[in-house]
């Protein structure tokens, strides 16, 4: 019988109904030497056993998955909501994620990110739908994160974004990443590929001060920079304004004023950004297609937190 709960090594490709896209994908990079943050997969036969246990959700599934009208979608997802919120969660499933967290480094707590089933997959992103928790502290916390991973899959925001996709709500299955947290000085993302310009022979590569949190949920302009893929070479690259810092504290992450001498220089010096981008080729070419990747810096330390392909590109 398969385990509910394993680390990323022990993650196989086929695995992705059970484990999902990030997990798999951050298994993958694992195996290969990239550096990734530890960590384990929750996998979504729990999610699947929840909706199992609650007749009227999976009802509502249904009833999702048939309807056309989107003040249907909303209605019903609402209440769905509401019935997951109450659910209790299996103390199997607290016994498995104990047992295996106590292997990771406690320091700085958990990101507890999910990973579905039709997550960074070639065709379908899902990038953003579902929630994710930073510094998460203690097994009953990251439980909880777990459960609101659950719930965020059952949003009305992601069954609309699904029926967009024709794609069933009650198809989808939730599993879930949970990794130590990085004391990240400078953070970014990185796709190998312009996608600005649709143009596969360049990278575009941005990054700010801090968490990356607030770069991928928009809150902070970071420094940009666009290289040639082959010679890595520096086409452009532009000044952000970085306004905002996010870092760490002992159970969430704070937002803090930029200092300006921080504001008005790179976060990354040219040779640091050659080096990122020489990872982010290698990762190209290990994944099979244009990456769309977010990484991380702890002091010189490179760390790649996730890889997704980016759909994009025509």
């Amino acid at each position: 019988m398969e385990k509910g709960v394993i680390s990323l090594g022990e993650i196989n490709p086929q695995d992705i109904e059970n484990r999902g896209g990030k997990a798999t994908n951050l298994a993958q990079l694992h195996q290969s030497g990239f550096n990734v943050p530890p960590g384990v997969s929750i996998s979504s036969k729990y999610y699947v056993k929840m909706i199992e246990q609650i007749p009227e959700a999976r009802d509502m599934l249904k009833r999702l998955d048939t309807t056309s009208d989107f003040e249907d979608v909303l209605e019903i997802a609402a209440a769905l909501q509401i019935l997951v919120k109450l659910y209790r969660m299996p103390s199997d499933l607290k016994g498995e994620v104990e047992s295996e967290i106590k292997k990771l480094k406690h320091g700085l707590g958990f990101a507890v990110r999910s990973s579905a089933s039709v997550e960074d997959r070639a065709d379908i992103s899902f990038a953003g739908q579902a929630e994710s928790s930073l510094c998460v502290n203690g097994i009953d916390a990251v439980i909880e994160a777990t459960k609101r991973v659950w719930l965020s899959a059952l949003s009305p925001t992601v069954a609309i974004y699904l029926k967009t996709k024709g794609i069933p709500m009650s198809s989808v299955r939730m599993g879930v990443v949970v990794q130590e947290m990085i004391p990240a000085e400078i953070a970014g993302v990185m796709f190998t590929a312009n996608v600005v310009e649709n143009n596969r022979a360049q990278m575009l590569i941005e990054s700010t001060w801090g968490l990356g949190e607030s770069l991928v949920s928009g809150k902070v302009v970071p420094d940009s920079f666009i290289l040639e893929k082959k010679s890595k070479k520096i086409v452009s690259k532009a000044l952000g304004t970085k306004e905002s810092i996010f870092q760490y504290s002992k159970t969430e992450t704070v937002k803090e004023t930029t200092p300006l001498l921080m504001r008005e220089r790179f976060t990354l010096s040219d040779v640091k950004l050659a080096e990122i981008a020489q990872i982010g080729i290698e990762i190209e070419e290990q994944m099979g297609s244009p990456q769309d990747i977010e990484w991380c810096m702890r002091g010189e330390e490179i760390v790649i937190l996730q890889s997704r392909p980016i759909t994009t590109l025509r």
